[in-house]
C-alpha cells in the first residue's frame, strides 16, 4: 500500500471481496479519497461505510446505471429500474442509454 501513495493518485476505488480485515488495512494506510463498492449491498446499507469511516464515497454504479434520475427515486423512495446485466459491455447503447426514467401524471419525465 505504501508504493501505492508514491504514485500520487487521487482516489483509490476497491471494490470489496469478503476480507474485512485487508479493507480496514488499506483504509489506514490510504489517506487520500476511498471509494468502496460492496457487491450485493442494498439501497438501505448504501451510506454504512461512509458513515463509519471505512469509506469516503460508495459508489452507486449499476443503480446509476439503470437509473438515469436515480437522486430523484433515491429522494421520493420510488421503485429502480433493473439493470440489464446481459447488456454490459455489448459495445453499443442498449443498457446504457434506454433506461426509463420516471412520468409526471402529464406524461413529462420527472428530473
Amino acid at each position: 500500500m505504501a508504493e501505492l501513495s508514491t504514485l500520487d493518485l487521487a482516489f483509490l476505488d476497491v471494490f470489496y471481496f469478503r476480507d474485512e480485515e485487508l479493507l480496514h488495512d488499506i483504509r489506514d494506510l490510504w489517506s487520500k479519497p476511498l471509494l468502496l463498492t460492496r457487491a450485493g449491498r442494498t439501497l438501505e446499507q448504501l451510506g454504512a461505510d461512509v458513515e463509519s469511516g471505512l469509506a469516503d464515497v460508495a459508489p452507486v454504479a449499476t443503480w446509476a446505471l439503470a437509473n438515469p434520475d436515480f437522486i430523484h427515486r433515491l429522494r421520493i423512495g420510488a421503485d429502480l429500474n433493473e439493470a440489464d446485466k446481459s447488456t454490459f459491455y455489448g459495445g453499443g447503447a442498449a443498457g446504457y442509454t434506454d433506461y426509463p426514467t420516471l412520468q409526471a401524471p402529464s406524461g413529462d419525465a420527472v428530473a
